[in-house]
């Protein structure tokens, strides 16, 4: 059974679509769409024929209108952007004109729901040493973003508040990034709507969290241990068929260990998935770090990010590769070079990030082609398998290089022509005329004229 619903591939423009550009980005196509925004692949364009592709992910109309969604969300996002870690996905930028709308690192790859959901049609479960690689990445992320400081250097208590599998990001260069800080720390701190009915995904909640006794970064840790044990059985822990179910199973729902759905699970590991689930927070691991230093510490082998890549391309690779053909088309490129991406300190690649919410189902890999308007359609993330990809010379260009040296062919030619003709007319006029009579003509030495371009 399939972990959560994930993305729905774009059905083409709508009345809520953004215009082209925003700002100085240009949206190519539709990735994505989910309860709270539509997610695009932008193209910011530089001098020289500079190009990088970003995420860029537009809020919906129902929470841009609303004020104080929208101060919570430019504060959040600020505060998002000074998070600088390679397991993080960067945000890049965050605007309002008509639209509001953050921009993010583009990364090849897909979400750790859509790994293990074509893990469970296979009737499979993702590999034990490539969850445990994936949630060390993760939590070494969320670590770095908890431990955020300000300009003054004191701590920020940043909490991201929406961990789960549509939030961590994997890519084909095998490192799982977690992501959607801004939008996920605005959503949550505006829980209540306006009937007065409590939002997000309840399936990731913490205990103290639906009850409103404070969100620490031990949340985050409770969250992260929800998605190590889906990540290894490949099933849902407390989602129920409706929301009253699944909090009163956040709440009292006894938690099995993952190796009584996966015998070949050790019980050190075992152990670690259900401390981190403790649901008294004082009991659980304190920190993120701590959670990783408990994986990284387990007597078996850990898969490598190379290992992970190699999964991901033999998972996803002909969806990653449908997702690149269309990021050409819709570039106007014919050559599979792609864009010049900036990856970062840490060899980050190319990638999207999912929706919040619960109530959106999964990628199919289903590919459509771009419509009018919307500058495209796509389901989920991707471009190349290169770090930095070389960037591309738009046509123009080009076409004056090529102008320029085929003017500089015909220059050399016609430039040996006229040589060729002065060397054989200065030979002819040099020739000694004949001597007066009674007289002896002076002996002259005749040197023919240098051609055009030789060198003494």
């Amino acid at each position: 059974m399939s972990l959560a619903r994930g993305i729905t591939a774009a059905d083409g423009a709508t009345a809520a679509d953004p215009p082209s550009t925003l700002g100085s980005y240009t949206l190519l196509t539709k990735l994505a769409q989910g309860g709270m925004a539509t997610v695009y692949v932008g193209r910011k364009q530089g001098v020289a024929g500079f190009e990088r592709l970003v995420a860029v992910k537009c809020c919906l109309p129902h929470l841009r209108d609303d004020e104080d969604f929208v101060t919570m969300f430019l504060d959040e996002a600020r505060l998002a952007a000074r998070i600088h870690h390679p397991n993080v996905v960067a945000t890049l930028d965050v605007g309002r004109t008509e639209v509001l709308y953050l921009v993010m690192d583009y990364v090849e790859g897909d979400s750790l729901v859509t790994l293990l959901k074509q893990a469970s049609q296979r009737e499979a479960v993702l590999p034990m040493e490539i969850a445990v690689r994936v949630l060390i990445d993760a939590l070494t992320g969320l670590h770095a973003a908890h431990e955020l400081r300000g300009s003054d250097g004191e701590p920020l208590n940043l909490v991201h508040r929406d961990v789960s599998p549509q939030n961590i990001l994997v890519g084909v260069d095998g490192v799982a990034r977690i992501t959607d800080f801004g939008i996920a720390l605005a959503v949550s701190r505006s829980t209540m709507t306006r009937d007065g009915r409590l939002k997000g995904k309840f399936s990731y909640m913490a205990p103290e969290q639906l009850k409103s006794q404070g969100a620490t970064r031990r949340i985050d840790v409770f969250a992260a241990g929800i998605v190590l044990w889906e990540a290894l059985t490949c099933r849902p822990l407390f989602r129920r068929r409706d929301d009253v179910s699944t909090l009163n199973a956040v709440l009292k729902a006894e938690v099995a260990p993952p190796s009584k759905f996966v015998e070949s699970i050790p019980p050190e590991l075992d152990a670690i998935v259900l401390k981190a689930l403790n649901r008294d927070p004082d009991a659980r691991y304190q920190t993120a770090a701590d959670f990783a230093e408990a994986l990284e510490q387990l007597p078996m082998d850990r898969a490598t990010t190379r290992t992970v890549a190699t999964y991901v391309e033999e998972a996803l690779g002909d969806i990653i590769e449908q997702r690149r053909a269309l990021i050409r088309e819709v570039s106007g490129q014919t050559e599979p070079a792609g864009f010049e991406i900036d990856t970062g300190p840490s060899d980050v690649r190319p990638k999207l990030t999912g929706v919040h919410r619960d109530d959106v189902t999964p990628s199919s890999g289903e590919v459509t082609r771009p419509s009018p308007g919307a500058g495209g359609t796509l389901d989920s993330p991707a471009l190349s398998d290169s770090n930095t990809l070389p960037a591309i010379m738009p046509g123009d260009i080009e076409h004056r290089r090529m102008r320029g040296l085929l003017a500089a062919a015909m220059l050399l030619l016609v430039g040996s022509a006229i040589g060729l003709l002065l060397a054989r007319s200065s030979g002819s006029a040099s020739a000694p005329a004949a001597a007066p009579t009674g007289k002896s003509a002076p002996s002259v030495s005749a040197q023919p004229p240098q051609s055009v371009g030789s060198r003494p």
